[in-house]
């Protein structure tokens, strides 16, 4: 290789790192993306629950809590049993308690639980989903 084509050859491959760089730097930079708010407008009681497509929020002693219905396992949508009260995915049959705890099944990590707070005016719940 003569001396010009390899300098033309260094200058070509330097000029395109430097133009793709923002491209690399746009892609690999982690941004913050506020959690998305789902407001519940009813109040419930002790044993009651709501099932919502991407949780089921009870009323605990503890105060409310709202747990994923997204299977750790392959990340099926897991059905609320009252009955039984466990979850059961449909899929591959793992079961987790109304807590989200791990009890049986293909999955072994337990399920999201999400943050809960009370609304401003008393009545009702808002939930923090992932964004």
């Amino acid at each position: 290789m003569k001396r010009r084509n390899l300098l033309k050859n260094a200058f070509f491959w330097g000029l395109g790192a430097v133009l793709s760089w923002p491209l690399f730097a746009f892609v690999q930079k982690k941004r913050y993306r506020p959690p998305r708010e789902v407001r519940i407008s009813r109040d419930l009681k002790a044993d009651e629950f709501i099932v919502e497509p991407e949780f089921v929020l009870f009323q605990s002693e503890k105060g409310p809590l709202a747990v994923s219905r997204t299977c750790t396992h392959l990340g099926c949508r897991v059905n609320y049993l009252p009955e039984k009260k466990i979850f059961l995915c449909p899929c591959h049959q793992s079961r987790f308690s109304p807590g989200g705890r791990y009890i049986s099944g293909p999955a072994k990590k337990d399920l999201a639980v999400y943050k809960v707070t009370p609304m401003e005016d008393g009545h009702g719940v808002t939930v923090y989903l992932p964004a």
